[in-house]
C-alpha cells in the first residue's frame, strides 16, 4: 500500500493546489468587491488607512481559502480516480481497493501488479492540467481596476488636515531621529519618547480635520508634560507641595515641581532677599515650614539641609551658607531624569514651533485698560498686529500684541477670596427710551470678602492657579508658554 501511495502523492499534491487556487480566486473575487465598496465609502466619509483595510481583506480571504483547502484536501481515492481519467483505465482505483484486502487472490495479485506497473510508467502529475476559473480572474481584474480608479476621486478629508498632518509628521520624524542620536538618554527613555511620537503619528494620519489633528497634538503635548512631572524625584515633588502652601516659597515650589536647577537657584536667591525684610516671627514661621518639609524627605542629605535651615530660621538667623546647602541638595535631586525632561521639553517645543499656518498679518493698534484680577490694577497699552480696541486683563490689551506696564511698587491687591467681589455694587446705565429717560440697574454681587495685601504676597497664588488650570486642560504648549512668560514679565 505504501509504495502505491507514493506513486499517487505527486498527483494528490497537484489536486490540493488546484483546490486551493480555485477557492482563493473565489474568495479574492469577494474581497475585490468588498474592497471596491470600502473605497467608495471612503469617498463619502473619511476612513483612515483605507489601503491597509483592503490589504487586510485580501489577507483574510487568503487565510480562508487556505483553511478551506486544507479541510477539503483530496484523499488517495480521489487521486486514483484522477489518474484513471488520465489513462489509468480504472486500473488505479481497482489497485487501491485490492490493496486494502488482507489476503488477495492470485488474480487480484496480478491486477495489483498491473496497476503498480502502469503507475510507475506513467507520470500522472505531469499529465494533469490544473483548472483555473479564468472568468473569475477577469472579474477580479475589473473590480481592482475600478477600485484604483475610485481612489483618484476627491477624499472627504479636509485639505487643511492633510497639510497640517504632513507638516507635523515631518517634524515628528525629526524628533525621533534627534532622540535616537541623543547619547545622554538611556534605551528605555528613547523607547518611551519614540512610542509617544509614533502614537501621535498614527493619530495625525487618522485625523479627518485640522481641528482633530490639533487636538491630537495637544493631547500628546499634555501627556509629555505629565511625563516631565512624573520624572521629577519624589522628594522634590513633596517639597513643591509644602512650599506651595505659602506665597513666600511659591517660586521655589514651582522650581522644585519642574526639577529645574536654574530655576531653583534663582528662587533660592530671591527667597534670601525677601527673608531680609521678614520679622523674627515671620522667620520662625518659615523655619517651621522648612522643618515640616524635612520630615517628609527620604534623602538624608536633603532632610539634613532643611533641618539645619529650619533651626537657624526659628532662631531668627538668616544663613547664606545654609541656603546654599539647600540649593545644592535640591539641585542634586533635580539631576534625576534631567536628560529625559530636557528631551521631552525639546519635543514639546518642536511640535509647538511648527503648529501650522501663519496668522494673517494686518496693521493696527490695540489698547487695553483692565483691572487685573490676575496682577493688580493698572493700565497697559500694547502695540501690535491686529485691529480693534478692547479691554484686557492685568494691562494686556486685546487687539494688539504687547504687554502692560506692570504693577506699581508697594501697591496692594485683593487676595483670591475676592474673586466673586463680595460687597461690591455693580451699576449699569441704561439707554434713553422714547420718553427721554435713562434707566439704571444696580446689583450687589455675592461672595466672600477678600483682603488687600502687598502685590508680592499675592502674585504667585494667581500665577499658580493660572498655570494649574492650563495644565489640567488640553491647552496648546505654546499657549501655556505665553501665559508663563506673561507672569514672568509681571514679576520683574
Amino acid at each position: 500500500m505504501g509504495k502505491f501511495h507514493t506513486l499517487l502523492v505527486p498527483l494528490k499534491r497537484k489536486l490540493f493546489f488546484e483546490g486551493f487556487l480555485q477557492k482563493l480566486i473565489g474568495f479574492w473575487l469577494a474581497a475585490s468587491i468588498l474592497g471596491l465598496a470600502v473605497t467608495l465609502l471612503s469617498k463619502i466619509i473619511f476612513l483612515p488607512d483605507v489601503i491597509l483595510i483592503i490589504l487586510g481583506i485580501f489577507m483574510l480571504a487568503f487565510l480562508l481559502a487556505a483553511g478551506y483547502a486544507i479541510a477539503k484536501r483530496p484523499d488517495f481515492r480521489k487521486a486514483a480516480a484522477a489518474a484513471d481519467a488520465l489513462g489509468g483505465q480504472e486500473r488505479m482505483i481497482t489497485t487501491l481497493e485490492l490493496l486494502q484486502k488482507q489476503e488477495p487472490s492470485s488474480m487480484e495479485k496480478m491486477a495489483i501488479a498491473d496497476g503498480m506497473k502502469i503507475g510507475s510508467q506513467t507520470n500522472f502529475s505531469k499529465a494533469y492540467r490544473v483548472g483555473i476559473p479564468k472568468r473569475l480572474l477577469q472579474w477580479i481584474a475589473l473590480f481592482l481596476i475600478l477600485t484604483m480608479a475610485t481612489g483618484f476621486l476627491p477624499s472627504p478629508r479636509e485639505e487643511k488636515a492633510e497639510i497640517y498632518a504632513k507638516a507635523k509628521l515631518v517634524q515628528i520624524e525629526k524628533v525621533i531621529k534627534d532622540v535616537e542620536k541623543d547619547e545622554a538618554l538611556s534605551a528605555e527613555e528613547k523607547k518611551l519618547l519614540q512610542k509617544e511620537m509614533k502614537a501621535l503619528s498614527k493619530e495625525l494620519k487618522r485625523a479627518p480635520s485640522r481641528e482633530a489633528g490639533e487636538t491630537a497634538v495637544q493631547k500628546a503635548q499634555q501627556e509629555m508634560k505629565q511625563l516631565e512631572k512624573d520624572s521629577v524625584s519624589k522628594d522634590l515633588k513633596k517639597l513643591a507641595q509644602e512650599f506651595a502652601k505659602e506665597e513666600l516659597t511659591a517660586p521655589l515650589s514651582e522650581a522644585a515641581e519642574k526639577g529645574d536647577a536654574k530655576a531653583i537657584e534663582q528662587a533660592i536667591a530671591k527667597l534670601q532677599e525677601q527673608m531680609k525684610k521678614l520679622t523674627e516671627e515671620q522667620l520662625s514661621a518659615l523655619g517651621k515650614q522648612m522643618g515640616a518639609a524635612a520630615a517628609q524627605m527620604s534623602d538624608a542629605d536633603l532632610a539634613k539641609a532643611l533641618e539645619q535651615l529650619a533651626e537657624a530660621l526659628e532662631n531668627g538667623e538668616i544663613s547664606s551658607k545654609l541656603l546654599e546647602q539647600l540649593q545644592q541638595q535640591m539641585t542634586s535631586q533635580s539631576l534625576e531624569n534631567a536628560e529625559l525632561r530636557k528631551a521631552l521639553q525639546n519635543a514639546n517645543q518642536a511640535l509647538g514651533d511648527a503648529r501650522g499656518e501663519k496668522p494673517q498679518q494686518g496693521q493696527g493698534q490695540g489698547q487695553g485698560q483692565g483691572q487685573g484680577q490676575g496682577a493688580g490694577q493698572g493700565q497697559g497699552a500694547g502695540q501690535g498686529q491686529g485691529a480693534g480696541q478692547g479691554q484686557g486683563q492685568g494691562g494686556a490689551g486685546q487687539g494688539g500684541n504687547g504687554r502692560g506696564s506692570g504693577h506699581i511698587e508697594g501697591e496692594e491687591i485683593f487676595t483670591r477670596k475676592a474673586a466673586d467681589k463680595a460687597g461690591y455694587n455693580t451699576q449699569v446705565s441704561g439707554t434713553k427710551n422714547e420718553g427721554g429717560d435713562s434707566s439704571i440697574t444696580q446689583q450687589k454681587t455675592i461672595g466672600e470678602d477678600g483682603e488687600r495685601l502687598p502685590y508680592e504676597q499675592v502674585f504667585h497664588s494667581y500665577q499658580n492657579d493660572a498655570i494649574k488650570a492650563l495644565d489640567e486642560q488640553n491647552t496648546p504648549f505654546g499657549m501655556r508658554q505665553l501665559v508663563s512668560d506673561y507672569f514672568s514679565t509681571l514679576e520683574r
